[in-house]
């Protein structure tokens, strides 16, 4: 399902993202020569339609014309989802899964098909390294995330950002998959942050262009042990500076400035009707949780029961319903480190 393209020149390249987006023959895999034929370097991209930081990176980079260090190949997933109006807005074309839950089996739908085809693709290159390149679906820092740690996953994180999330949840995403080398995600920020454009510019010259990739970070914080605040099933929510009538929950309409500030028992997030926590879960891999070991109610309104630090939180009601309204690592999951 994956579209090859090979060594395109930058003159055949559409001057703007747009164009090069909608020249695009669907879901596509664009493989670069480099200096050294004998290694690959996969970066991911464009899993989801809404993020368009890594396709903008990758745009300009081809536009160049620049001979990676190694063999480079790029894979475009959510091409489709990016082209439907208005551009770069659905996650995923509606009642479609989301590209990034779809890479264990079954492999039964279109989306499943696709990222079926990306890991055979990805497997039978034997890369050396594996980047999947996301925005945030709110404004944010810049960090990356890994599926347990390592030396690998520390320094591969360290080319892109200084902050590295190890996590146990398991969604069905890329960088939970063996694919025989380091993999990470990296979430370059949200999609209308200009730091996030910097950091994919930046983060794929480095990956494409660096000889030793994997050598140790000078520093890295590390954040362990997430867990996801989830909507229940059939509760409905917004955003807002008010509670709704006919809403289930309200979150704050300015969320997104709590993530990564240090956020403590005091700091009002949303508020709820008189079903309370009910309408709110903990997702988590390894353990289970109750919602109120980490989250109280006093008057209708929502508050951290503990010091915890945000992130993912998003302003989009459609997307906190269909994955999380945010992730959160309590105090003791963060550990500065000097050298890796």
């Amino acid at each position: 399902m994956l579209n090859p393209i090979r060594d395109p020149r930058p003159e055949q390249i559409p001057g703007r993202v747009n164009e090069f987006l909608q020249a695009l023959p669907g879901p596509s895999a664009i493989y670069l020569t480099g200096e050294d034929t004998s290694r690959t370097r996969v970066l991911v991209t464009l899993s989801h339609g809404n993020e368009p930081s890594g396709l903008e990176a990758v745009h300009h980079w081809l536009q160049d014309g620049r001979k990676p260090t190694v063999n480079v190949v790029i894979i475009l997933g959510a091409v489709e989802a990016a082209l439907a109006e208005p551009l770069f807005f659905h996650r995923q074309l509606p009642g479609c899964r989301d590209l990034n839950r779809c890479f264990n089996p079954p492999y039964k739908d279109r989306q499943g098909q696709l990222a079926q085809s990306m890991l055979r693709t990805i497997r039978e290159l034997e890369p050396e390294a594996v980047v999947d390149l996301h925005n945030t679906s709110g404004s944010s820092d810049a960090f990356s995330i890994s599926i347990g740690d390592c030396p690998d996953r520390r320094a591969l994180a360290a080319r892109w950002v200084d902050r590295l999330i190890i996590t146990d949840l398991r969604l069905g995403s890329l960088m939970e998959q063996d694919l025989g080398c380091p993999v990470i995600t990296v979430e370059a920020g949200g999609s209308l942050d200009e730091a996030a454009d910097v950091v994919a510019h930046e983060g794929i010259a480095r990956f494409f262009l660096e000889d030793e990739l994997l050598r140790p970070p000078e520093k890295l914080t590390l954040l362990r042990h997430p867990l996801r605040l989830e909507l229940a099933a059939h509760s409905r929510i917004d955003y807002a500076d008010r509670p709704l009538h006919d809403r289930d929950i309200v979150v704050r309409h300015d969320i997104e400035r709590f993530n990564f500030a240090p956020v403590d028992h005091g700091d009002m997030l949303g508020w709820l009707d008189s079903q309370g926590l009910e309408h709110l879960q903990i997702g988590s891999d390894y353990q289970p949780h109750d919602v109120d070991e980490f989250f109280r109610v006093e008057q209708g309104q929502l508050y951290p029961r503990q010091h915890m630090r945000l992130f993912m939180a998003t302003t989009r009601p459609d997307i906190a319903a269909s994955d999380c309204l945010f992730y959160f690592v309590c105090d003791e999951g963060s550990e500065e480190v000097a050298g890796a």
